[in-house]
């Protein structure tokens, strides 16, 4: 018998869609487990719950307090997607729905879940999946006692630290790798467009930190590095996009330091309020540092968004930053609560304007490889349904 060239043809491109085809799996029911919501500054959390729901997933919320942040403006995906109809607030319900996935986005919170009497049988038959982000794992878990932590350990199903940082802090205090999975929180680098930063002449060059105004994003270090930066280069400004409980402090320092004229507070922002404070801007800065309780950043999303659109980033040597940064490549990383080095950083940057171009299209380049959040939600669902074995 003889095959035609054809047929074989035909054989090779239905073997390989054998091969290739990507099974079809259903979609699951998926409970976010969190302290508030909504809450403005956790868009790392809404964009994990809006691109599941996107995939075609049923997701819902638990939240144990109403929005923490009164009169700051909710992200208008809260809206778009209908989520405060998807909400239960501090009591499950006693009829519990059938989901697939409880999603604690903390240590924290999984612990209070394991002391729900009323909810033991029923998640000992569902799958019980842990965040590991800063605060949690740097303050709650290390700086208090880890063996309060033992049993969530031993229960839950899976842990997701944001960073190889984490990862290895958490086998540290008792976590088994065979159940840690590094999951970068990611974002959508369709809202952040790029754009390459020019010196301006004759003008003023815009710095500018996006972040809640607490001790470990050390912003105070990086109005003592403008104070320094203002004296050589008096064409510069500093705006703060957040709010926090060290904002009168750190107005009252701005004072102190005589450069009112050089820095602007901005308020909270939402998205697109950011995004456009960010178009107008070239140098973003984040120098955190550890707390002094212990509080440490995973990878910040604030440095991710700023990297997206082309500015030249400043952060610190901290936690998982350097996962981040690829120092001198696509960003530029210095010590920790170093106001000096940091104003040397930008004073550097300011004079040498021609290395912005390399270090904004590498930036880019890393966040869309590594931090983009369809890859990241494609990235999820993988390992939920390999918990389930669907």
């Amino acid at each position: 018998m003889v095959i035609s060239k054809k047929c074989i043809t035909g054989w090779f491109i239905f073997l390989s869609y054998l091969l290739n085809a990507v099974p079809e799996h259903r979609p699951l029911n998926i409970v976010f487990v969190v302290e508030y919501f909504p809450a403005p500054s956790q868009t790392y959390v809404l964009n994990i719950i809006t691109g599941l729901i996107d995939k075609g997933h049923n997701v819902s919320i638990f939240a144990f307090h109403e929005n923490d942040a009164i009169g700051q403006p909710i992200q208008p995906n809260v809206e778009k997607y209908c989520l405060m109809n998807q909400v239960t607030y501090g009591k499950w319900p006693d009829e519990l729905p059938d989901y697939d996935i409880i999603f604690c986005q903390s240590a924290t919170l999984g612990n209070k879940m394991l002391k729900i009497k009323s909810l033991a049988k029923w998640l000992r038959t569902r799958k019980l999946v842990i965040a590991l982000r800063g605060a949690d794992i740097a303050k709650n878990i290390v700086k208090n006692n880890p063996k309060n932590y033992k049993r969530l350990f031993a229960e839950a199903d899976i842990f997701l630290p944001v960073c190889e940082y984490f990862k290895e802090v958490a086998m540290k205090v008792g976590c088994s790798p065979d159940k840690i999975i590094v999951y970068h929180s990611a974002i959508d680098c369709s809202q952040f467009f790029f754009r390459e930063r020019e010196m301006p002449e004759g003008e003023t060059v815009q710095l500018v930190s996006v972040c809640r105004l607490i001790e470990k994003k050390g912003t105070d270090v990086a109005i003592r590095a403008m104070a320094r930066v203002a004296k050589n280069c008096p064409n510069v400004h500093f705006t703060i996009v957040g709010q926090g409980p060290l904002e009168d402090f750190l107005k009252q320092l701005v004072k102190k330091l005589n450069i009112s004229d050089k820095v602007t507070f901005f308020g909270w922002g939402t998205q697109e309020d950011v995004v456009k404070v960010l178009d107008k801007s070239h140098i973003f800065l984040l120098p955190s540092i550890t707390a002094l309780n212990g509080d440490k950043e995973g990878i910040p999303n604030a440095l991710k968004e700023a990297m997206a659109m082309g500015l030249i980033t400043v952060a610190t040597r901290h936690a998982g930053n350097p996962e981040l940064i690829d120092d001198g490549i696509s960003g530029f990383l210095v010590a920790e609560k170093n106001s000096k080095e940091l104003a040397r950083k930008i004073k550097y940057l300011i004079r040498h304007p021609e290395i912005w171009k390399p270090v904004a299209f590498a930036a880019r380049k890393k966040i869309e490889d590594e931090f983009e959040t369809k890859k990241s939600i494609e990235e999820l669902e993988q390992i939920f349904y390999g918990l389930l074995d669907v």
